[in-house]
Order: structure tokens, then C-alpha cells, then sequence
């Protein structure tokens, strides 16, 4: 037989022990939830653009390179090509300004492509044949990048050729 005595203080002390442990969860829990919202919240929504190699520049580095000059940028969904080059370009507008950016494998490529057109073979062509320069042609170049501004002021271009020429 057993006597009443030690039984209920043991239940105490597994009852405190229980309510301990899972207070001690409950706040846990809560720590856990506040640093996971903070954490949420803190997060840039855009990534970085991805680092490039010299001479390798993505359309996204060219962005950025536009941005970084203070220039407003954005995409633009027409596409174009040049008659004699092997890129086709795709389209961002600059202020407002339409600008037509060809990315080559290499840099010895752009040169040896680019350098093969004459003065008069700087013809935009949409993907169809048809001509769409609405304005005098602009040409850029640096790294793997051949960039095109049809029309636009001065300041503006020589803020495109700064960046373009920045490229690694």
C-alpha cells in the first residue's frame, strides 16, 4: 500500500514543470514569429542584378549602368535588327527616348561586326523588314554592347555613352 503523502506533491512539481516548459515554448514561438516577420519585411523586393564577367554584359547590366547615371529606364517590348549584324536589339526606352541595345558574345565580336557597317547600313528594321527610326541614329559602343538612341538630345546621349562605355 502506498500512502497519499508522496503522490500529490509529485504531480505538483510535473504539473509546474509541464506549465514551465510550455510557457517557455509559447515565447519561443512568438521570438521565432516576430524575427521571421522582421526579416520578411526588411527584404529588398528586387535582387541585384547578376554579377558579369568583363566583356559579357547582360541587357539587366545595361539597366543599371542607365540607372546609375540617373536615368530614367524601361523596358520596352518592341525588338530590332540591324541588317548585317548577327544580335537582334532588344528595345528600352531612356527618358522617353527609344534606345536599342545589341549584346554580342564578345567584344571582339561587336568589333568585328559592327565595324564591318558602313555610315549608311545603320538601318533599324522590326522583326518584320519594316524601317522604325523616327529620328536621327545614334550609335554607342563598349564591352559586348552595340546601343543605338534614336534621336534625343545631346546631354542625354552623352549620358548613354557614359554608361555603355562603363561596362567592363
Amino acid at each position: 500500500m502506498t500512502t497519499g503523502r508522496g503522490e500529490p506533491s509529485s504531480r505538483r512539481r510535473t504539473n509546474w514543470i509541464s506549465l514551465v516548459l510550455f510557457a517557455l515554448a509559447g515565447v519561443l514561438f512568438v521570438i521565432v514569429a516576430v524575427l521571421y516577420v522582421r526579416d520578411q519585411l526588411e527584404d529588398d523586393p528586387t535582387p541585384p542584378p547578376p554579377p558579369h564577367e568583363p566583356g559579357r554584359a547582360q541587357l539587366v547590366n545595361v539597366v543599371e549602368a542607365l540607372r546609375d547615371e540617373g536615368l530614367k529606364v524601361e523596358y520596352a517590348r518592341q525588338g530590332v535588327r540591324i541588317p548585317g549584324l548577327g544580335a537582334a536589339g532588344q528595345g528600352l526606352t531612356v527618358e522617353g527616348t527609344p534606345l536599342y541595345v545589341f549584346l554580342f558574345d564578345s567584344p571582339e565580336t561587336r568589333e568585328s561586326e559592327v565595324g564591318a557597317l558602313g555610315d549608311d547600313d545603320l538601318i533599324l528594321l522590326s522583326t518584320q523588314g519594316t524601317p522604325v527610326s523616327a529620328g536621327p541614329l545614334r550609335a554607342v559602343q563598349g564591352s559586348n554592347v552595340f546601343a543605338v538612341l534614336v534621336g534625343g538630345s545631346d546631354d542625354l546621349f552623352a549620358r548613354v555613352d557614359a554608361a555603355i562605355a562603363r561596362l567592363p
